[in-house]
């Protein structure tokens, strides 16, 4: 007998005595019967008997897989064998030694054991399967068998079979045929039972990550069992699907460094695209089950959604009109059918296929899709008729509670009635007694989306809950119905944005003990501790959270912990984070961060296109979180210098969410990132106010009370002069969220240069209190202070900000700046040195060292640190600017011209480029050079850019009065507000942020920074002096 492959591994040739005593066994039954002898289940059994002899040849599971019409594994798919007719011919066979059927048998079983070693190849280890071996289903399957053929051929009762004669004298026909009815139905009830226990248990695998096990107990039902079971078709289908998607994703990987390191080999029928050429397997697998299962509108719904997937609308909408035509009112299909045709632009075929569905079979999900397509369009109204009509009328809580909170939000943002909102959450509290915590969380939350409640509140409100429920359990009163723990990890969530860390590690301490089993509470521990620095707490919180339930956000936080702190020799094992991500997109291949977290890291990498690659897919794929991905896609273009591409990749995301308005987006957030990032593209480097400002507003649509987004409105309106405007939006960013430094910063930035120096001052101190570590803050307050000539508090508060923020390079530029100014030269030294060794590539501190060695009469030097400025950061016009004008200062016109050409190649909109070079052709009457860059810049300016006009006269004159008018001693009303609201005084005292200014010591400050001592001044002084001979 040739050698038989099981389950990928080679097995051994059968022994002489195996081979005998199935020749004694073939000639003990030489004259078997199958109507005559009533030896049949004895027989059956010597088969057992022959397979336990011989448990190399075939297995139970595999035994029946040439068995009637039952499918059959081919090459890796599953197909349909009719070849054999009667399931009992097939022992027949075996026993009498039907050599030409053992054959073809062994080759189906080599074909059928090829195909699962391919998959076991190509299948991924998981970080989570070590809770179950594959033994172990190998012997509860075979248990299962033995249970199966004990039961049918070891009954000691005796079965007459008197063909059909219902006179006989012995017995009573009628009685005769009620025992082996029953008999027979016990055996299909047992049937049944295994069938469903088997199929728990696949579930149960899959939902733990053992998706291969999954796969194997699946494919043992609809091969082995029961062909007729669409449930198990369903969910092998989908398994597959999912394992096809990661498995064309990591060969595409491996395949771009040309081994597969990282990555699988496709199989041996995949061409070079990496796509199958008998096709998908999992479209086998449906094939098959809607063959046996033409019934099933689950599965023609599934195909239809995996086609979908593959980019086969057409093939998805003659799929959903099958299921539609054996079920015309199904929820599921309707739903399914009308998301398709939304994202096609279809919305008037959507909308009549959600009516129906509303109509025959209402639904959560669509109620909620139609009442947003109607929000969408302009008619609000009708949504709140539809939500109203439909909460009686839903089958379960779960889905009367998404409709409430639909209404809910409705009422809130649209109606600005928040306390029909209320009423509405109350009611889906159902007096107290549902399970369901979203309805407690909406109503802690509510009326913070219109800006009316802030966070603090909202805290407030969550710990009211909690603090109850803990109370209740406490005191040993009847449970808390709520079933997870999603209060206390929106209660510690507050309280980690807060910075208040420890007590949120204290919150979410009380919600895993009344909640062990909620994973996402410890995945929120295990954030919570990597903040705190405990890495070995975090990694072991998220590995208990994996243990609990796989989960997508779990994978990515533990992948993003193995990128920050390596466990093994402080060496990132870039490989393991990979699977890590590769594992989450597994889970769920629609997860929008994990497509975002694994392209930036290859990004960092240095692998451009294949992290192009993963946000592309990530798109394709139709994320629930699209937003994410389309802005990492947009930061890697700008992180190129592909601005074009940044703007036109994060237009497209903001498109796609502007015309499928009508769905749910989880994270708002992330779609305020696309509009802020493209907002600040057209402000900062287009220099557009008009289109920056559009698409903020467009942002604030999807999320009211953004505060990076009502910052960039702010300084959108400051930049137009309109300061009144500009105050109101700064104030909205602050109380969106008061930890947020930039707004408080540009906010004083403004005042300062509008010449209100005291309510700059309170803005700073303000923001100072709330964000003591954010360096942009001390150097604003450290301006300031140098503008009114105070230079020794400016030197206090820039040496108080190093202390608390030690790598701001920017504090020791402007320290360094006011002591040039203040004649200090010695210290600016010191200073700028520090500033250059944190970090070379900053043009800004390559200037300031050059003015300082200018104002020391160091010319040598001064052309010597701009072009080693210039080697370091090679992007900073600026610097091509000055050592321009030291050149000429030199007389050395071409090479300044040189430079001043080379600073338009990098940055051809510079304006004051375009006027040294300008300047530099008057001084030597170079007519034709005017002519030829005159000519360049009305290509890009305006006709009239170069020469001020009388509106632009105008305007400084509007400007100049608004300055003089703004000059006031007394701080507005709303700045005071803050103020009083903060906690900050108005009395000038000396401490700021914690930080007392009389304790700050600047000159120890320099020397321990620094370590400059008298010799290496002496040694400094002596270079320069060289240098400059």
């Amino acid at each position: 007998m040739s050698t038989l492959i099981h389950q990928g591994r080679l097995l051994s040739i059968l022994s002489e005595d195996q081979l005998m005593a199935r020749h004694e066994l073939k000639s003990k039954n030489s004259n078997f019967s199958r109507r005559r002898c009533s030896s049949g289940p004895h027989v059956a059994c010597s088969v057992l008997i022959l397979l336990s002899l011989c448990p190399s040849i075939l297995s139970f599971s595999q035994i029946p897989s040439i068995v009637s019409t039952r499918p059959v594994s081919v090459n890796g798919q599953i197909r349909v064998d009719n070849s054999q007719k009667n399931p009992k011919r097939f022992y027949e066979k075996i026993i009498h030694g039907d050599d030409d059927f053992v054959s073809s048998y062994e080759f189906s079983l080599s074909s059928t054991s090829s195909s699962s070693e391919t998959h076991q190849a190509t299948e991924p280890d998981s970080p989570v399967r070590n809770a179950s071996k594959q033994s172990k289903i190998e012997k509860q399957t075979q248990q299962l068998e033995r249970t199966k053929y004990k039961t049918q051929h070891h009954n000691p009762r005796k079965k007459h079979v008197r063909n059909n004669n219902n006179n006989h004298p012995r017995s009573n026909g009628a009685t005769h045929r009620n025992n082996s009815n029953t008999k027979r139905c016990s055996i299909r009830q047992n049937h049944k039972r295994k069938v469903r226990h088997l199929y728990s248990k696949a579930r149960e695998m899959e939902r733990r990550g053992l998706w291969k096990e999954s796969c194997e107990i699946l494919e043992y039902i609809v091969l082995d069992l029961e062909p007729t079971d669409a449930h198990s078709y369903l969910a092998l289908a989908r398994l597959e699907s999912r394992r096809e998607r990661g498995q064309f994703r990591r060969w595409r990987q491996g395949g771009d460094s040309g081994s597969n390191e990282g990555g699988e080999i496709p199989d041996e029928e995949s061409n070079e695209d990496g796509k199958d050429k008998g096709g998908s397997r999992a479209r086998e697998i449906f094939e098959t089950g809607t063959y046996h299962c033409p019934e099933s509108v689950h599965l023609w719904h599934a195909w239809a959604m995996h086609e979908q997937s593959l980019g086969n609308l057409e093939k998805a909408r003659e799929l959903l009109e099958k299921a539609l035509a054996l079920d015309p009112g199904n929820g599921y299909v309707c739903h399914a059918y009308g998301m398709m045709e939304i994202q096609n632009g279809n919305f008037e075929h959507a909308k009549e296929l959600w009516n129906k569905g509303v109509t025959n079979r209402p639904s959560a999900a669509l109620v909620c899709s139609l009442g947003q397509l109607y929000v969408s369009t302009g008619d609000p109204q009708s949504a709140r008729e539809l939500y109203s009509a439909n909460f009686s009328l839903l089958p379960s809580e779960r889905e009367r509670i998404e409709v409430y909170l639909a209404a809910a939000s409705l009422e809130e943002t649209e109606f600005n009635d928040v306390a029909k909102a209320s009423e509405l959450l109350k009611l889906a509290l159902n007096d107290g007694r549902t399970q369901d915590s979203r309805p407690y969380v909406a109503l802690a939350r509510l009326g913070s989306e219109s800006g009316s409640v802030d966070d603090n509140i909202v805290r407030k409100r969550l710990k009211e809950i909690c603090t109850k429920q803990m109370e209740r359990v406490l005191k040993g009163d009847a449970a808390f119905p709520v079933k997870d723990g999603r209060l206390f990890n929106a209660w510690a969530k507050l309280e980690s944005k807060s910075g208040r860390l420890k007590k949120a590690k204290d919150v979410l301490k009380q919600g895993m003990q009344l909640y062990p089993e909620d994973h996402t509470l410890l995945q929120a521990a295990g954030n919570v501790e990597e903040r705190l620095g405990n890495v070995t707490a975090a990694r072991d919180l998220y590995g208990a959270s994996l243990m609990v339930e796989p989960s997508a956000p779990t994978l990515i936080a533990y992948a993003m912990l193995e990128l920050r702190s390596p466990s093994e020799n402080n060496t990132t094992n870039i490989t393991m984070v990979r699977r890590l991500f590769q594992e989450a997109l597994l889970i769920d291949p629609k997860h929008g961060p994990a497509y975002n977290a694994y392209g930036n890291l290859e990004r960092r990498q240095g692998n451009v296109e294949r992290a192009k690659q993963l946000y592309q897919e990530g798109i394709n794929a139709n994320c629930t979180d699209a937003s994410s991905v389309y802005h990492g896609l947009g930061k890697l273009y700008l992180s190129l210098g592909e601005i074009e591409q940044a703007i036109d990749v994060l237009q497209k995301g903001l498109d796609f969410f502007e015309a499928n308005e009508f769905t749910h987006v989880q994270r708002n957030e992330n779609v305020a990132f696309l509009a802020h990032t493209l907002g600040m593209i057209e402000l900062n480097i287009n220099n557009n106010v008009k289109r920056a400002k559009s698409i903020l507003e467009q942002g604030l649509k999807r999320c009211r009370n953004s505060s990076p987004l009502l910052l960039g409105v702010a300084m959108c309106e400051s930049r137009v002069g309109n300061e009144q405007r500009a105050r109101q939006m700064f104030e909205k960013s602050i109380i969106a969220d008061p930890d947020h430094a930039q707004a408080w910063q540009a906010f004083g930035v403004m005042e300062m240069k509008a010449g209100n120096y005291r309510s700059a001052k309170t803005l700073f101190e303000c923001g100072l209190k709330n964000s003591p570590r954010h360096g942009a803050l001390w150097q604003a307050y450290g301006t300031l202070e140098s503008r009114k000539g105070n230079v020794a508090n400016a030197r206090l508060l820039f040496a108080a900000g190093i202390q608390k923020c030690p790598k701001h390079v920017p504090l020791y530029q402007a320290w360094a700046c006011l002591e040039l100014r203040d004649g200090d030269v010695l210290t600016a030294k010191r200073l700028i040195g520090e500033a250059l060794t944190m970090d070379k590539r900053n043009g800004s501190g390559w200037l300031v060292a050059a003015k300082i060695e200018e104002k020391s009469d160091n010319h040598g030097l001064v052309g010597l640190i701009l072009r080693r400025g210039i080697e370091c950061s090679p992007n900073d016009v600026e610097l091509y600017r000055a050592l321009a004008e030291h050149e000429i200062s030199r007389g050395k016109i071409d090479n300044a011209r040189e430079l001043l050409e080379r600073g338009l190649e990098i940055d051809p909109l510079n304006a004051p480029l375009y006027h040294s070079l300008a300047e530099l052709e008057a001084r030597v009457f170079n007519i034709e050079g005017l002519a030829k860059l005159n000519k360049r810049a009305a290509e890009l300016f305006q006709a009239d850019a170069m020469t001020p006009s009388l509106s632009s006269s105008k305007n400084m004159q509007v400007w100049s009065k608004k300055i003089k008018h703004g000059r006031s001693t007394k701080i507005p009303d709303t700045v005071a507000a803050l103020a009083e609201k903060i906690g900050v005084g108005n009395d000038a005292d000396l401490s700021i942020a914690g930080v007392s200014l009389d304790e700050v010591d600047p000159e120890s400050l320099v020397e321990r920074i620094c370590g400059f001592n008298e010799e290496n001044n002496l040694m400094l002084e002596a270079r320069a002096s060289v240098s400059n001979k």
